[in-house]
């Protein structure tokens, strides 16, 4: 009996040694598949939607409002240090952004889906976050006070 001791401790070691490397082995794949989402990883950054959700989306015939993608391009290029803070789609509204520049400036656009922001904020290296976890900056709060956009 006394000589089974020794084994029951390393075996008892050995399975401990086994849960720890299934758990850090699943922490490490829970971190890459989060690299893999363009900013997920930050906090407050806004998680893309996955690419079979879009195709669903359009095989069955989903629409959303129309994308006024000229004029987000054009407010894009007219301003500088723009930051986009995205509003998840509710039952009351549909999926929008609101962009903010440097000097506080902001306008909303409602878009389809976030492909064409994804896109857009890939090219120009725009910082894209949810707006209902980190909020709107202080710096557009002022300029509405100031007299800002309406």
């Amino acid at each position: 009996m006394i000589r089974l001791i020794p084994f029951v401790v390393v075996a008892l070691i050995a399975l401990w040694g086994v849960r720890f490397a299934a758990r850090k082995a699943n922490q490490v794949a829970l971190r890459r598949s989060r690299a893999r989402i363009v900013g997920g990883d930050r906090p407050g950054s806004y998680d893309w939607d996955r690419r079979t959700d879009q195709i669903k989306r359009e095989i069955k015939g989903i629409g959303g409002p129309s994308e006024q993608r000229a004029d987000i391009i054009a407010w894009l290029d007219a301003r500088s240090g723009v930051e986009a803070y995205v509003e998840p789609k509710t039952v009351v509204s549909p999926l929008s952004v609101v962009f903010v520049d440097a000097d506080g400036e902001w306008r909303r656009f409602e878009l389809a889906e976030d492909r064409f922001l994804k896109d857009v904020a890939r090219e120009r290296r725009i910082k894209v976050m949810d707006a209902t976890r980190v909020g709107y900056p202080p710096r557009m709060r002022r300029r509405r006070v100031d007299g800002g956009d309406p």
